[in-house]
C-alpha cells in the first residue's frame, strides 16, 4: 500500500514523462526514433522515472532551480526551439500560457500530439523559423531557448529576435555546449554550425539589444563529470541501450559534479540573460 502511494505520487513529475501517454513515435535525442505504446514497459518506466538522457535531464534540473525562485502562474512562456515540446508540456503547470515553437515540422506535429494527450489546453505549439522577424505576434515574461544557438546560421539575430519578444524586466534563459573535444566530435552528426560557445562569446552577441547576463551555471565541469559525460557520449554512439542502464549511476553523479572543483572547461553553460 506504501508502495502504491509513493509510486501514485512520483507519477509524471520528472521531465519527459509526458510520453508516457503516447503511442508516438518520437523522431529525435529523446527516442532515436523510438515508438512509444501507452502500457508497455518502456513507457511505464519513462512515465515514473522521465526520460533517460542525461544531458536533458541536467539542464531540466538546472532551470527547474531557475524558475522554483519565483512565481509564474501569471506568466507567459517561450519554449524557442522546443523540439517535441517536452520542456513546454513539463512547464505547463508553472505559467498560465506556454508557447514552443520549432522548424521541423515533424517535432511540432509530434508536440501538438502529445499536448492532446496529456489533455493540455495552455499549451500552444506552432512551426516558426527564429530567425524571421516576427515569428510570433506575443510578448513573453519567460523565454527559454534550450541548445538551439548552435544550430542556427545566425546567432545574432536568433539572440536579437528573442529580445524584442521578451517584456521589460524579463527572462532569457540559455542553454548551449561549451567548445570541448566531444561537442567537436558530435559537430558533424549534430548538425552544428558552430562547435560551442563561452558566456564571453554570447556577451559579444548582445550588442544592439537590452540583455545584459545577471547569471550563469554549467555542468560537466568537474573531472568526474567530465568522465560521466563521456562515457555517456560513448555510450549513445555505440550502444544507446547502455546509455539508459547507466543514467541512473550517471545521473547522480552529474549532480554531484556541481559541488566539486572545476577542472578546466564545462561540458555546457546555462545562461540568465535579463532585458532591460
Amino acid at each position: 500500500m506504501v508502495t502504491y502511494f509513493v509510486l501514485k505520487k512520483l507519477k509524471g513529475r520528472y521531465f519527459g514523462s509526458a510520453l508516457a501517454r503516447s503511442n508516438n513515435k518520437v523522431m529525435n535525442a529523446y527516442g532515436w526514433g523510438v515508438q512509444f505504446r501507452e502500457n508497455s514497459l518502456q513507457n511505464l518506466a519513462v512515465e515514473y522515472l522521465g526520460v533517460f538522457h542525461l544531458g536533458a535531464r541536467i539542464r531540466n534540473k538546472i532551470l527547474k532551480g531557475i524558475l522554483e525562485k519565483e512565481d509564474h502562474l501569471d506568466h507567459k512562456l517561450l519554449d524557442a526551439g522546443c523540439g517535441v515540446g517536452l520542456a513546454s508540456i513539463y512547464l505547463s503547470n508553472r505559467f498560465c500560457e506556454v508557447y514552443g515553437v520549432d522548424i521541423d515540422p515533424l517535432k511540432i506535429k509530434e508536440a501538438k500530439i502529445l499536448a492532446e494527450e496529456n489533455h493540455l489546453k495552455n499549451v500552444n505549439f506552432k512551426r516558426a523559423d527564429l530567425l524571421a522577424n516576427g515569428f510570433i505576434n506575443e510578448k513573453f515574461d519567460v523565454i527559454i531557448c534550450f541548445e538551439v544557438m548552435e544550430h542556427v546560421v545566425n546567432d545574432k539575430i536568433l539572440i536579437f529576435n528573442l529580445s524584442k519578444l521578451l517584456k521589460k524586466g524579463g527572462r532569457l534563459i540559455l542553454s548551449f555546449p561549451s567548445g570541448t573535444l566531444l561537442s567537436r566530435i558530435a559537430q558533424k552528426s549534430l548538425s552544428h554550425h558552430k562547435v560551442g560557445y563561452t558566456p564571453n562569446d554570447i556577451k559579444k552577441l548582445l550588442s544592439g539589444t537590452k540583455l545584459i547576463i545577471t547569471d550563469e551555471f554549467s555542468f560537466g565541469k568537474s573531472i568526474l563529470g567530465k568522465s560521466v559525460v563521456a562515457c555517456d557520449f560513448i555510450f549513445r554512439k555505440t550502444f544507446p541501450i547502455l546509455a539508459s542502464i547507466f543514467f541512473p549511476v550517471f545521473y547522480p553523479l552529474l549532480i554531484l559534479d556541481n559541488y566539486l572543483p572545476k577542472f578546466g572547461i564545462p561540458r555546457g553553460f546555462i545562461l540568465i540573460l535579463n532585458k532591460r
